[in-house]
């Protein structure tokens, strides 16, 4: 905690390999503790500093000689630099190896979840055989063979699909999800006012119905000033509400039922195009209104380097939550979740760790919505 209003507080490690690596931050208020949780993967062995850094100026540091378990308590520091007082409690720092993460993701996946949104990984089935007459067949041989996954796994499609059967047919051998890649964002159903066009949007949703693929709504607005129509841009203000009004109603009403979930504002935790234009509760507005036209499905906040990038402090998964928090408290919101676009170059997993599981005290769904991995790292 700190002893004057909030400041994004982050734990940084500096080795003589890597240099200042982030590994997490926290949003620090006076009054309260808050806690700070992080993860890296160590790349070498040796001495390192640690840091707490604040408005992106390093204030305090610790040394110690290893990557071990150390446990300090009750740290109280001063920044020369900004007169900012931090209180930091309970520190440690635990290792952990690939063998304990498996241990612990098994034991993880053992455990019944019951949250509606969640599928069950796995669960106790009792097969009993029976004879035409419904008798019990003592010593019965049963063989099963699954007909497909129940477990959400899925890839984008490009409108190229509708006419390459190569294509169709390695899609949907593997595939129980789906998003289209462009074809229902607003610039292409919309590039010129007034005229819309979703012949594309329709055909590849007739065909994820056909092969039984739910398909994610991708998206209503782009928060990303490039991504928005030329026409869009040149509206004044009354004239942009009503357009964007259009919009929602229009899109959604037509695949009200037919998909499972809205990108509503896309990457509106990094850009805010229509928050500078219709004021800062323009987002709130947008999920409101969203949440009226399709109440059955998701509605999903999705951006990017929550998990990919330790970095950014635009993404940090404490910026995202309280950009989810001022969603929900705007209204009663009771089917969002959070999307994470996971463009990774080389994947943490320790700091994924430590970030899905501080968004998963949101008690939401959460998708990684975008996967991919730089073609020069492979991950397993």
């Amino acid at each position: 905690q700190v002893d004057q209003g909030n400041t994004t507080v982050t734990a940084i490690f500096k080795t003589a390999e890597d240099g200042l690596v982030p590994v997490g931050a926290v949003e620090a208020r006076s009054g309260c503790w808050s806690m700070l949780k992080g993860g890296l993967t160590a790349k070498s062995s040796g001495p390192t500093e640690f840091y707490f850094e604040v408005s992106s100026t390093s204030l305090f540091s610790s040394h110690c000689t290893r990557f071990n378990f150390f446990d300090l308590n009750a740290w109280w520091l001063q920044s020369t630099n900004t007169g900012v007082e931090i209180w930091v409690d309970s520190v440690s720092l635990q290792p952990f190896t690939a063998d304990q993460w498996r241990a612990h993701q098994t034991e993880s996946i053992n455990k019944v979840r019951d949250q509606i949104e969640l599928p069950v990984r796995k669960k106790t089935v009792a097969i009993q055989a029976v004879d035409g007459n419904g008798h019990p067949l003592p010593g019965a041989s049963v063989s099963i063979q699954q007909d497909r996954s129940g477990f959400p796994f899925g890839s984008a499609i490009a409108s190229t699909i509708l006419q390459n059967s190569a294509y169709q047919s390695w899609f949907t051998s593997r595939f129980t999800v789906t998003t289209l890649e462009n074809e229902m964002k607003w610039p292409s159903n919309e590039r010129e006012k007034g005229k819309e066009n979703y012949a594309d949007a329709d055909a590849m949703l007739a065909f994820a119905k056909q092969h039984g693929i739910a398909v994610r709504g991708h998206n209503v607005l782009m928060d990303v000033t490039e991504a928005v129509q030329s026409w869009v841009k040149s509206l004044p203000t009354q004239q942009l509400w009503d357009a964007v009004n259009r919009r929602f109603n229009s899109v959604m009403p037509r695949y009200r039922g037919k998909v499972i979930a809205w990108d509503v504002v896309n990457e509106n935790i990094h850009n805010s195009y229509y928050e500078d234009k219709l004021g800062a509760d323009a987002s709130s507005i947008f999920y409101q209104q969203a949440h009226k036209l399709d109440p059955n499905a998701l509605m999903f906040l999705n951006d990017y380097n929550t998990l990919e990038a330790s970095v950014d402090n635009k993404a940090t998964p404490e910026k995202y939550l309280q950009k989810l928090h001022q969603i929900r408290s705007f209204g009663n919101l009771s089917r969002m979740a959070i999307g994470l676009e996971s463009h990774f170059t080389i994947p943490d997993i320790s700091y994924m760790r430590s970030a899905l599981d501080k968004l998963a005290g949101a008690k939401v769904p959460i998708w990684l919505t975008e996967l991919d991995v730089a073609s020069s790292n492979e991950v397993r």
